[in-house]
């Protein structure tokens, strides 16, 4: 069985748009992603994918119920691929500021290895035998930027 958890109705579309799931294969959560991807793992599903936005793929692959501190992304960032150079002027930014600059200057390789990270962190910490692919979608163009596929 495969399951697609997505944070909300725009990313269950961007998902469907490009894999044609049924409905019953789709979840929205209400609660905090970590809970809900837990909760999803304790079913007998043998793929897991995710659909979330910036904030909620950050705090998948921090693994953390808590906003995300930029200190703790840019850092995170950094090992993905960006110069501290870089990264300077985010230093007192908050972390949603950072997700435009990626997009924009199509920085799509930082942002897969996000998704990569986000899907290893998940595999290791659900501890089951699920397949997790990491989808992140912006709510801005209504559409999957960049995936762990």
């Amino acid at each position: 069985m495969e399951l697609v958890l997505s944070q909300n109705e725009t990313a269950k579309k961007a998902h469907k748009i490009l894999f044609s799931f049924s409905d019953p294969s789709y979840l929205l959560f209400n609660e905090n992603v970590i809970d809900s991807i837990l909760s999803s793992a304790d079913t007998n599903i043998k793929k897991l994918h995710l659909t979330l936005g910036w904030e909620n793929i950050l705090k998948v692959a921090l693994w953390t119920k808590e906003r995300p501190l930029i200190h703790e992304v840019l850092s995170f960032i950094e090992k993905s691929g960006s110069t501290e150079d870089e990264l300077m002027i985010f230093r007192k930014s908050d972390f949603h500021d950072i997700f435009p600059w990626l997009y924009y200057g199509k920085r799509f390789d930082v942002l897969r290895k996000i998704c990569n990270a986000a899907k290893a962190r998940t595999e290791t910490k659900i501890a089951k035998n699920i397949t997790v692919y990491c989808h992140l979608f912006s709510e801005e163009t209504e559409k999957i930027v960049a995936s762990s596929l």
